[in-house]
């Protein structure tokens, strides 16, 4: 785990890492399509070879296979690169800054609203604005209410 690189007499107040089962299937619907797309395109893939084995040109073969690698790589595949990524992403919140393992922070002065997406009960995905950048992104975060309570405590201008 690659940590925030501290300032001295900078505190942590707060450590996460997203939800697995949520990070890893945000975009199910997504992957439900490209599978769909996918299932079509091997189908007609089949049915060409066929053709080819009684005499057709072999174009009608190497058609759908464009359509079968960007139909995986849209679906299944972005399942697999999100569990792939996950052990590798967390965050964390000190008195100064938030930041990401993907080595982004960002300055809790800096921060101007906080946007929630609920994705259940006590699950949250959290769109950080911060002047002059573009959005932060928290994914699946447990309990979010802390998080937020902590962000409101350490940033008097923040909207949520």
């Amino acid at each position: 785990m690659n940590a925030i690189e501290l300032e001295t007499g900078e505190k942590i107040l707060w450590q996460g890492r997203p939800a697995p089962r949520c990070y890893t299937f945000q975009y199910w619907k997504q992957a439900l399509v490209g599978s769909t797309l996918f299932l079509v395109s091997s189908f007609w893939l089949m049915l060409a070879l066929e053709l080819i084995n009684e005499g057709q040109p072999v174009w009608l073969a190497v058609l759908p296979l464009p359509l079968i690698m960007g139909s995986f790589f849209f679906g299944p595949a972005q399942i697999l690169l999100a569990r792939w990524r996950w052990p590798k992403i967390f965050y964390q919140l000190t008195d100064k800054q938030l930041g990401t393992s993907a080595g982004r922070s960002v300055q809790l002065s800096k921060i101007t609203d906080i946007k929630l997406k609920k994705q259940g009960e006590s699950l949250a995905s959290l769109r950080v604005a911060v002047e002059d950048s573009k959005p932060l992104i928290i994914h699946c975060i447990e309990q979010p209410d802390r998080l937020i309570s902590l962000l409101n405590q350490h940033c008097p201008q923040l909207k949520v």
